[in-house]
């Protein structure tokens, strides 16, 4: 009995401990046109995020997830938790009670999911209109487009400008807009804050984003809204007679504002009657050629650059076909290019390519041909490039059998570069007579015992001559000795 109910509080533990997606709301209920923030938050690790349907709700703003984590020792155990929350910023159009379905995570392969929630929406008075009017008035986001009706390939410049007439903390971007349909690039701004005047009312303004688009598709082409949150300091008003709250900065707060700018439509037509040699390539350019020398030998190298210069999308021009003779090798070009203002000022982009001649002769490397489409003009205009031409000497160091190659090329054989006339010369069985390898293998056998025989007739201390001048000497001290 005591193990079954010792089971059933490891349950009841256990069922305690399970992991709860929370849902909170800041504002509930909440004004008509107010800005609200929902939180679905999560201890521990959790993912893939569903998140709910808020039925008629606008939504500004979100998932935004943030982590938190934090690590506590007592009594020498550490300790670390984690908590993952997920923000919507929404706001209600009409009044009512609207149902915000569950939302779910995963954990641990489980899914877990939120309780659904209601808020209540109620229309807001006069006077909170104005205040919402006025901070429109004072706190706005400007998009500046440079034209609104372009062709396929065409740039156009999009700058994100705020002005403010408020005291304003912080700035944070929450949302960029979705440039679909578009190439684009972003260009550097300050965020330095300029006073402007505008129908005689001050402004400090300051450009947040700046932007070439490039139209890649035709149609009506929309540049999404941009999202910047803001933190206003206001005055306090509930605490403007309290000395001690005035003193420690209790005077003013710290209001949390989103800000949308307002979506642009792009008007983007198709190009008329492409030709067929033509590249996508829209603007104002001229294209120019040279080469680093007119005389070489085979072998040798010469450099063959293209510059482009001018406006339009010349960033997106891809390496150009070079029409060179066939016994010529060409390799990929070095691509280098200064853009300004992404093409929309005069640009370079140049290629330079490596060219080998590997015959002699007077060759002539062609202009290239480039079809452009000019939006000013509404024209196709055909540039052209330079005609180079090239004396390529015979190299010293040049081999016999490029020759017979050059002659096989021209030949147009399917497989060329092979020497077709071959010389075969009969040769003997045996490259030396039989009887002369004999002797040679065995004469150095025989020279090595004639050595051997040598050494044991003719011992090596006799041709030692001190060994022999002292034999001669004990012999005739011997002989005295015996006198």
């Amino acid at each position: 009995m005591k193990k079954y109910l010792s089971l059933l509080l490891l349950l009841f533990v256990f069922l305690g401990k399970a992991q709860e997606l929370k849902v909170s709301c800041n504002k509930n209920p909440a004004l008509t046109g107010e800005q609200i923030l929902i939180q679905y938050t999560i201890e521990g690790q959790a993912s893939n995020f569903q998140a709910p349907n808020f039925n008629g709700l606008k939504v500004l703003s979100g998932p935004n997830p943030s982590t938190q984590s934090s690590i506590s020792i007592i009594n020498g155990k550490r300790e670390s938790s984690r908590t993952t929350t997920y923000s919507f910023y929404i706001q209600a159009v009409k009044e009512g009670i609207f149902n915000i379905s569950p939302a779910s995570i995963k954990v641990n392969d489980e899914k877990v999911l939120s309780k659904s929630y209601k808020l209540e929406i109620v229309q807001a008075k006069q006077k909170n209109k104005k205040t919402n009017s006025k901070l429109k008035e004072n706190l706005f986001i400007k998009v500046d487009v440079s034209k609104r009706n372009i062709v396929v390939g065409e740039q156009i410049m999009v700058t994100y400008k705020l002005f403010t007439r408020l005291d304003l903390q912080n700035t944070e971007l929450k949302k960029l807009p979705e440039l679909n349909g578009f190439w684009a690039k972003d260009l550097e701004t300050s965020s330095r804050f300029k006073r402007e005047i505008i129908d005689g009312l001050p402004y400090n303004t300051a450009t947040i984003k700046k932007t070439v688009l490039t139209a890649q598709k035709s149609g009506k082409l929309i540049i999404d809204p941009m999202q910047l949150k803001c933190d206003i300091r206001i005055e306090n008003k509930t605490n403007n007679r309290d000395p001690f709250a005035n003193f420690f900065g209790g005077r003013f707060q710290i209001q949390e504002e989103i800000i949308t700018s307002s979506p642009i439509t792009i008007n983007v037509d198709v190009l008329p009657n492409e030709p067929i040699n033509f590249k996508g390539i829209v603007g104002n350019m001229n294209i120019t050629s040279e080469i680093d020398k007119d005389t070489i030998n085979t072998n040798d190298a010469l450099t063959y650059k293209v510059k482009i210069t001018g406006t339009g999308n010349i960033e997106l021009i891809k390496p150009l076909e070079i029409n060179v003779p066939d016994d010529f090798e060409i390799y990929d070009p070095k691509i280098s290019e200064k853009i300004f203002e992404g093409g929309r000022k005069r640009s370079v982009k140049t290629f330079e390519y490596l060219i080998i001649p590997r015959y002699e002769g007077e060759y002539k490397i062609p202009p290239i041909n480039l079809t452009i489409y000019n939006p000013r003009t509404k024209k196709y205009e055909k540039k052209e490039s330079s005609l180079h031409k090239i004396t390529v000497n015979k190299s010293n160091s040049e081999e016999v059998g490029l020759n017979h190659q050059k002659i096989l090329k021209k030949e147009q054989k399917d497989i060329n570069y092979i020497n077709t006339k071959t010389k075969l010369h009969k040769i003997n069985n045996h490259i030396i007579n039989i009887k002369l390898f004999y002797i040679l293998f065995f004469l150095p056998v025989l020279v090595i015992i004639l050595l051997t025989i040598y050494e044991k007739i003719f011992p090596k201390e006799n041709k030692d001559t001190m060994s022999w001048k002292n034999k001669k000497a004990n012999k005739i001290a011997q002989k005295r000795i015996k006198s």
